[in-house]
């Protein structure tokens, strides 16, 4: 149970007229005036959550992982700029920098890579000069951690390119996702070879036999966690949702653009299984995180309207923010009620992917 936990951990108040202001300069995107105002309203709240619930040293839970995801779901609230919001949460990023190790990684003991990953993204949210040195190193040591031929992978190898939790556990999609998030905003440069063998791994975590050297190869377009493995329920190697918005993500962080078949054909997947109501193959499980990687991925690589395979338009944005105020409890936090596995019954840590779910769909 303990490694379970370790492995999941493995994504106060600004005025709503300011919020609003900055809305609807970024654009509404299709979303209702009164949806739009409820999701801001939404945000105060779960911010106000997390801030209630920060500790003096300026940790969450004095857990790194879980507090670096939290000041960045704060950091890019909608409507709010870094300037506003890096007070409320200057303890936590202090207190990250100084987990940073001569090595370059930040991280107390746990899941090193994961933590030093989600520590970049939100040192770098913050827009300080001050972490500038320890983000550099920090993206080194990001940058090292690739499985190549360094750890004595060749290019075959079905991990090669991947990254992992940290230790001795191997590389997955949803460190990957992570990892390379972490290295685009910490600015690595664009012809970096690490984009290029990093492909080679999303590639075989794909069902899509075209560029999927794997024998076990489908075409649905889909992902799995990594090469030759789902946590789907139908078992086998099936594609489910969070997986394949992490490794549409993926895509885009090493350079892919929207108009390649490797990207059509995930995005073919999810026209197909397209919902809000549920992380498709996974029923309730990590559902929290694929609304997470869902808003970023469509941010990304989507447009405004899904039209699935029954020919139904959906405009994502509106759903997926109706949905989110459904679930939103009276004191302000998201939680999982439903399925707690991987962590997803941590109100700060569920409350932080849907804070950065909402964010995405604003036009964050």
């Amino acid at each position: 149970m303990r490694i379970m936990k370790i492995v999941a951990v493995a994504v106060v108040f600004c005025t709503l007229n300011v919020g609003h202001a900055h809305a609807q300069m970024a654009g509404d995107h299709g979303v209702p005036d009164s949806l739009r105002e409820a999701l801001h309203r939404g945000l105060d709240r779960a911010q106000s959550y997390l801030l209630e619930n920060l500790t003096p040293d300026g940790s969450w839970e004095s857990n790194p992982g879980i507090s670096a995801l939290a000041a960045t779901a704060i950091l890019q609230k909608a409507g709010t700029s870094p300037d506003q919001q890096v007070p409320r949460v200057r303890t936590t990023l202090d207190y990250l920098a100084g987990l940073s190790k001569p090595d370059g990684g930040i991280y107390v003991r746990d899941v090193p890579h994961y933590v030093t990953a989600v520590s970049i993204v939100a040192l770098a949210n913050s827009g300080s000069s001050k972490y500038e040195s320890v983000i550099g190193k920090a993206r080194d040591y990001l940058a090292e951690q690739v499985v190549d031929e360094g750890e004595g992978y060749n290019v075959e190898d079905k991990f090669y390119g991947g990254i992992g939790y940290g230790s001795d556990l191997r590389p997955d999609m949803s460190n990957l996702e992570m990892g390379m998030r972490a290295l685009k905003e910490a600015a690595l440069p664009d012809d970096h070879e690490i984009w290029d063998k990093a492909i080679r791994f999303i590639e075989r975590t794909q069902n899509f036999s075209e560029t999927n050297d794997q024998e076990w190869a489908a075409d649905d377009g889909g992902f799995v966690y990594y090469p030759g493995f789902t946590y789907a329920e139908s078992g086998g190697t099936a594609s489910y949702g969070s997986m394949t918005y992490a490794g549409l993500l993926s895509y885009s962080y090493a350079n892919v653009t929207k108009d390649d078949d490797r990207v059509q054909a995930a995005l073919r997947w999810i026209r197909e299984n397209y919902t809000v109501d549920e992380n498709p193959g996974m029923s309730q499980k990590t559902v929290y995180y694929y609304y997470l990687v869902f808003a970023k991925a469509l941010q990304t690589f989507g447009d405004d309207t899904i039209v699935d395979s029954d020919g139904r338009s959906h405009n994502w944005r509106e759903d997926l923010g109706r949905k989110l105020m459904e679930l939103q409890y009276p004191e302000g936090y998201w939680v999982n009620a439903t399925d707690p596995d991987y962590m997803q019954d941590n109100k700060v840590l569920v409350t932080a992917f849907t804070m950065m779910a909402i964010n995405h769909l604003l036009g964050n």
